[in-house]
């Protein structure tokens, strides 16, 4: 397969994909970024915050999540952008500011009418189970055997 077909850059949604609840990672979601990031997968987020202010949603995380870990310009709350999934231009804005082919972007969520227009927008997208039941630690292969990223 060639190059091309990669994903260069993967999005995740937060509450429910990355994140529990409780303000705790969902078991493996650590684990699946830190093998995207050694397979050189940039990281961004698209994330609906209701009218929080940045402050306000980095206090809803996890104490040791990293905000650094995903590019600047690829965290997108919809409380900052002004518009929230499933709105086409959210994923619009995404792709635009990853400046790579839609192709080369993946969407990860547990939420199906996300993944749909992710999927219009032609993006790759990766549905993960809902917690408790959250099976996030099996992405990095699962996109592998799809042949997303180089093994």
């Amino acid at each position: 397969m060639s190059n091309s077909s990669f994903i260069r850059v993967a999005f995740f949604d937060l509450g429910g994909t990355l994140i529990g609840d409780q303000r705790d990672w969902l078991p493996g979601a650590q684990a699946a970024l830190a093998k995207l990031c050694e397979k050189k997968i940039r990281l961004g987020l698209i994330s609906n915050t209701a009218n929080l202010s940045r402050e306000k949603i980095i206090n809803l995380l996890p104490e040791d999540f990293d905000l650094d870990l995903f590019e600047k310009q690829l965290v997108i709350f919809s409380s900052e952008v002004k518009v929230a999934k499933p709105n086409p231009e959210i994923f619009q804005l995404a792709i635009k500011r990853a400046k790579v082919k839609p192709q080369q972007c993946l969407f990860c969520t547990e939420e199906p009418s996300h993944i749909l227009i992710a999927k219009q927008e032609k993006m790759q997208t990766d549905t993960v189970r809902k917690p408790p039941h959250s099976d996030i630690g099996k992405l990095v292969e699962r996109l592998t055997n799809r042949g997303l990223l180089p093994v």
